[in-house]
């Protein structure tokens, strides 16, 4: 299951042209030029949620080499391994609720045919327990000068899961003016997506019980970005990046249904989600960052809009405390809302025809959310550094409950919350 995308290359394009910038920064404050140490980051992250929800495990290993006058090549590899239940887009009901596993080719048992039926008990979130998934992402970036001002930036990224394969590729430039103190950014990337489900991907729209599904799906997302950063100060830089993407193709999730009620609220049936197959994001981003003293703070604010008519706002805050001795905290505050998408609803309506497009996931409701955290870390020497960092993560919908009558009570869209753990290791050869 697609449970999480890995970096868009649109964001890998990014950080390229950022770490660019800085290095122009450090070269117009007098740093040496030279070939660099070959610089090596890992981490094990710990992800998990409430509820018996989704559990992560996910190892990363970084490399990164300066061979000198700003030549940098950087590569990642992720393994991401995930288990535990997660929903599958029905509400809760007062009456037992029973599924089929999305690898299942039957509702019902039948010979010849595979089936895997779980049980949701009364005014329980239907969740699915059989979750289980693996990816491998792999990125691979690299960053040169080109004449006195410019910089380009190309790379790539692949991952695999079970049931999802995507690929892509991009490329930015950037140019410094005004001695180095400011720098203009744009970058292009493409990426290309197949969706193959387990059992099949299902006819999007379709009643859940005739359990109707089709072969392999594609998507593509185009994007570009156009930066703007600043050197205000000597201790303040400020970034201003607007970015544009666009996704065509099979866009639904294969994994998410919808329940069907009556006026009452009394259930019907179910039908498999069915989403726009065009989608155009856009957002503005801007970030600040500060020293002050041996402290620093890192401020970032994102406006987001999309054609589904999804709008969000994001508030980020680092900020980090020198401890003295090679050690430092770092506390972290972020919030971000959400405005709901046009086609979603948390149930479907058994009078008249089922609508165009229509969805229940809760990544395309409205709802608040808030992540606090704190990172420690202790360095030895000029290259080495350990850390941990725990952060909270709660999200709670905008739309929980409902005025029919069989639904009274029901909470059926239970708030969110997660617990992340990470362990960090950096350390430069």
């Amino acid at each position: 299951m697609q449970l999480k995308r890995p970096r868009a290359p649109l964001q890998l394009g990014l950080m390229a042209a950022s770490c660019a910038l800085l290095s122009h920064t450090a070269r117009a404050d007098g740093s040496d030029d030279g070939e660099q140490p070959l610089v090596l980051d890992t981490a094990l992250l710990y992800y998990k949620e409430n509820a018996g929800r989704v559990l992560t495990i996910e190892p990363v290993v970084s490399l990164k080499k300066d061979f000198g006058d700003l030549r940098v090549l950087d590569g990642t590899l992720v393994i991401d391994t995930l288990s535990g239940a997660t929903p599958n887009g029905a509400i809760p009901s007062r009456a037992p609720q029973t599924f089929a596993s999305p690898s299942s080719t039957s509702l019902t048992p039948k010979p010849g045919y595979k089936t895997t039926l779980y049980t949701i008990a009364p005014g329980d979130l239907p969740q699915d327990p059989h979750f289980k998934e693996r990816r491998v992402g792999t990125d691979l970036d690299w960053s040169q000068p080109v004449g006195l001002d410019n910089s380009v930036s190309f790379g790539g990224h692949f991952s695999t899961e079970h049931d999802f394969d995507s690929a892509a590729a991009h490329a930015g430039l950037s140019h410094d003016f005004n001695d180095k103190n400011t720098t203009v950014s744009a970058s292009v990337s493409e990426e290309y997506d197949r969706i193959h489900a387990h059992g099949g991907n299902p006819l999007a729209g379709s009643d859940y019980s005739v359990y109707e599904k089709e072969s392999s799906q594609t998507k593509s997302v185009s994007g570009g970005l156009i930066g703007l950063t600043q050197v205000m100060r000597r201790n303040w830089l400020t970034e201003l990046n607007y970015t544009l993407d666009r996704s065509q193709g099979y866009l639904t999730d294969p994994y998410r249904i919808l329940s069907v009620l009556d006026a009452l609220g009394n259930l019907t049936g179910y039908r498999y989600e069915n989403r726009p197959d065009t989608r155009t994001r856009q957002s503005l981003y801007w970030v600040n960052k500060l020293a002050l003293g041996p402290t620093v703070l890192d401020l970032s604010y994102r406006r987001g809009i999309d054609s589904w008519g999804i709008h969000s706002d994001t508030v980020d805050a680092h900020l980090r405390v020198d401890l003295g001795r090679g050690m430092y905290l770092e506390p972290h505050a972020r919030w971000y809302r959400q405005g709901a998408a046009d086609f979603y609803d948390l149930y479907l309506s058994a009078a008249g025809a089922a609508p165009a497009f229509m969805s229940a996931d809760p990544r395309l409701a409205g709802f608040d959310a808030s992540t606090l955290g704190l990172k420690f870390a202790v360095s030895w020497g000029r290259s080495g550094e350990l850390n941990v960092r725990y952060e909270q993560y709660q999200q709670r919908p905008s739309a929980q409950s409902s005025s029919l009558p069989a639904l009274a009570g029901l909470d059926l869209n239970p708030n969110l919350k997660a617990n992340i753990v990470q362990l960090g290791w950096h350390m430069e050869f």
